[in-house]
């Protein structure tokens, strides 16, 4: 991070859990002498609220139902290799009955009284699970009265193809490139389940609704914000 009389504007940039988030902001961080910009990195907790109007901010974003099963299956291995965060008690319980990311989603729509309640609770629970995107920008009305102030919005799917643009707004050399081994992005490793059957995708869509939403928002945004000019 620069130093507080650096001249170079002030750029916030977010992490928003189970996003890719890792792997770009360590290499920023590694850069960020060479950028334009003076970047302020707060980790999972800046939010829009501690950024002041008229200060740029940028974040990375990504499918709801796929963040849910790549942040599954982080807290089931306790975010190994890269880091060791140990269960809290709330994921504890929750790990001791939901073995895979779909028998979780699949258990929200359970006939069964007590297998919902403990997926209701699991998903309140487990890390990064329970954190929607509100967590760090409100409701749409308070997000959309900060648009002017957005500097760029990435999507976990096309990083490694917007992170050129991403480069070149930020004024840094052509050839940086992201990381892309497995513990250094911080990826799930082989061997996780990562499929989602048909009830399951259904009973997260309805969880998430607000998350699809500001996705999808994003994304109508992105084209002009995102823009070089």
């Amino acid at each position: 991070m620069a130093s507080v009389d650096d001249p170079r504007p002030l750029l916030h940039v977010f992490h928003i859990g189970k996003t890719g988030g890792t792997a770009l902001n360590e290499t920023l961080l590694e850069h960020s002498e060479a950028c334009r910009y003076r970047l302020l990195f707060g980790g999972h907790t800046l939010t829009l609220r501690d950024v002041p109007a008229g200060e740029r901010f940028m974040f990375v974003i990504r499918d709801p139902l796929k963040r849910f099963v790549s942040a599954f299956n982080g807290r089931l291995r306790e975010d190994r290799p890269r880091y060791h965060y140990p269960w809290r008690e709330e994921e504890k319980v929750a790990f001791a009955i939901f073995k895979t990311p779909d028998q979780l989603a699949r258990a929200l729509s359970s006939a069964d009284g007590k297998e919902r309640r403990q997926a209701e609770d699991a998903m309140r629970g487990i890390g990064h699970v329970n954190t929607p995107y509100s967590y760090w920008f409100e409701d749409e009305e308070t997000f959309r009265a900060r648009i002017s102030d957005l500097f760029f919005i990435g999507f976990t799917d096309r990083l490694n193809d917007e992170f050129g643009l991403l480069k070149h707004k930020l004024g840094l050399p052509p050839d940086i490139r992201l990381p892309h081994e497995e513990t250094a992005a911080h990826r799930t490793p082989a061997g996780f389940s990562t499929q989602l059957s048909d009830v399951g995708r259904a009973n997260l869509e309805r969880w998430y609704a607000h998350d699809m939403s500001f996705v999808q928002l994003c994304r109508e945004l992105a084209p002009s914000v995102n823009s070089p000019g």
